[in-house]
């Protein structure tokens, strides 16, 4: 039981402890009344001889208390289906049947829970697509075992005629996992699907239900209106409101349109007085429908997550970037003027004390003097010496094709090229090589294509792209950046490449600066040229494997 701490007047601690003590209890009777009143609204083509139903959502909610609470509340299950059995059915199969069959039921269940606990929860959760796949595989092999063995042991009890195990056991399976299917992801996605809920804008949030509405309504009536004895051939239209569900929203909300559709087509089914064979078709099909939107729903799911995992990485490395080139360079602030401000100070108290010295001593005041100015105008160039901060240290240099670089750099800046309405073109053959540092050669790329993004995202034309163009070079290896932006402000062209020299308002200036002591230090050059369309064309060139640069 779980521990509640003691306050100081010793009263709240026991309250809470007895408010713990009943806690369990009040949950298991709410599942027993819940149980009890979804058994009574799922009673449609029941089996006489056993009670079962061709669409049960009551082991869903059984499956999610015994994940959420613990397997410790499994002898409710066996609680709450003797008891909907008792009032609902009357106990169809007799009193000992009907015991043996919702214990074996209980235990089941049990198992199934256990085993979705202990695959984790991106399975129970149904958190990625692998977790989806493994949860509707393990529901679907247990439920059918707990239906088989169900089936068995009314047969032993004499409840059932040997020949109706099969057809008993179908029935059993179809019904269970159909309502597994249907509700349990919404039960397990819940908190999800409120935060959800609030996500997407205002007009999402009216135009998408009311899309799956329409959609869903306008399938109904084609199957069950207008296609008459041809339900079958046009049933595939029921697929597409939890598509659209689906792709917009991912598995949340698409667990909601599954449930939603799973009650409105047994609605319409029952309303309508389909046959039982008529109504087991349909619940096939629509279990399918329920699969692959489940399917869809965790791929475009994890595809979320993934591109908000890349955003949330995209932005670390942008603000730890920040903080380390703000590190090294305060880093290289107080070493650069700490010297000479030591120096002035030591020559300016000498200084003092030749000054006060007698006469001939003046000469050494003067050469004191002269050093104070010497180090004052040292201490004016430390901005101008900052750069030596940023030439490299060691490297771990490996072979490494460049496309596949390139490649990389541009998939990382996919999100913010579409953003600013930008496409990215790579041109170059792919057996194009060199050796060098692959996170430097990275970091330069990132800092030119952002670059080229942002400028060709100021262009006045309908067409904004930057052009990534690779070629060799005799022995080197050479990179192109072009963007047909408005190209670099005549005010800072001269000082590109010096640092903080920046035409962006909120940049820092040093982002050309640090690319272009990465090349230097791989025995490169980096240069940039303006384009007869007003554009900019930043490249580097880098030797080889086993050559030198050329020089420009």
């Amino acid at each position: 039981m779980r521990a509640w701490p003691t306050t100081v007047d010793g009263n709240s601690g026991a309250g809470n402890s007895g408010q713990a003590a009943w806690r369990p209890l009040l949950v298991a009777c709410a599942y027993v009344v819940l149980s009890v009143g979804l058994d009574r609204a799922s009673l449609i083509h029941v089996l006489p001889e056993s009670g079962f139903t061709l669409w049960n959502p009551v082991p869903a909610c059984g499956l999610a208390l015994l994940l959420i609470e613990g397997l410790r509340f499994a002898p409710a299950l066996f609680v709450g289906g003797v008891l909907a059995d008792g009032v609902n059915g009357g106990f169809y199969s007799g009193v000992t049947p009907t015991l043996v069959a919702n214990a074996l039921v209980a235990a089941g269940y049990a198992a199934i829970a256990a085993a979705l606990r202990r695959l984790g929860p991106a399975v129970h959760g149904l958190r990625t697509l692998s977790g989806t796949c493994w949860f509707l595989g393990v529901a679907a092999a247990g439920i059918f075992a707990v239906a088989a063995s169900v089936a068995v042991a009314l047969t032993l009890t004499h409840a059932l005629a040997p020949h109706q195990v099969w057809a008993t056991a179908y029935h059993f399976w179809i019904g269970d996992f159909t309502g597994v299917v249907g509700l349990f992801p919404v039960l397990m996605t819940a908190p999800r699907i409120w935060k959800r809920a609030w996500e997407p804008p205002a007009r999402a949030r009216l135009v998408d239900p009311a899309v799956f509405a329409v959609t869903l309504g306008a399938a109904l009536w084609i199957v069950f209106g207008l296609g008459q004895s041809q339900e079958f051939e046009f049933f595939y239209l029921m697929l597409l409101p939890v598509v659209w569900i689906s792709a917009r929203h991912g598995l949340p909300w698409c667990s909601v349109a599954i449930l939603i559709e799973q009650l409105a087509l047994v609605g319409v089914i029952t309303l309508l007085d389909y046959p039982r064979a008529y109504f087991i078709a349909f619940q096939l099909l629509s279990l399918a429908i329920a699969v692959n939107g489940l399917v869809l729903g965790a791929v475009v799911t994890e595809r979320q997550h993934a591109e908000l995992s890349l955003r949330e990485q995209q932005a670390e490395l942008a603000r730890m970037a920040r903080v380390t080139t703000a590190g090294a360079l305060g880093t290289a602030i107080i070493h650069e003027i700490t010297q000479p401000l030591a120096a002035i100070a030591t020559y300016a108290h000498a200084c003092r004390q030749f000054l006060v010295a007698p006469p001939h001593v003046s000469g050494q005041a003067v050469e004191a003097a002269a050093k104070v100015q010497a180090e004052a105008l040292r201490a004016g160039k430390v901005v101008e010496r900052l750069r030596d901060f940023l030439s490299s240290g060691d490297q771990e240099a490996s072979r490494m094709p460049l496309r596949e670089v390139v490649s990389q750099v541009v998939a990382a800046l996919a999100d913010e090229a579409r953003s600013c309405e930008v496409s990215v073109i790579v041109d170059g053959a792919p057996d194009i090589s060199l050796r060098a540092d692959r996170v430097q050669i990275e970091q330069v790329l990132l800092n030119l294509v952002r670059n080229g993004i942002e400028a060709a995202a100021k262009s006045g034309q309908r067409t904004r792209c930057v052009l990534i163009r690779m070629r060799q070079c005799g022995g080197a290896a050479q990179v192109e950046v072009e963007d047909n932006g408005p190209g670099v402000p005549p005010h800072i062209a001269d000082r590109l490449f010096e640092p903080f020299t920046t035409g962006k308002p909120r940049g820092m200036g040093l982002g050309l600066l640090l690319s272009r002591q990465i090349v230097e230090c791989h025995g490169g050059k980096l240069w940039w040229d303006r384009l007869d369309s007003g554009g900019t064309r930043f490249a580097f060139r880098i030797p080889g494997e086993g050559s030198h640069p050329n020089a420009r």
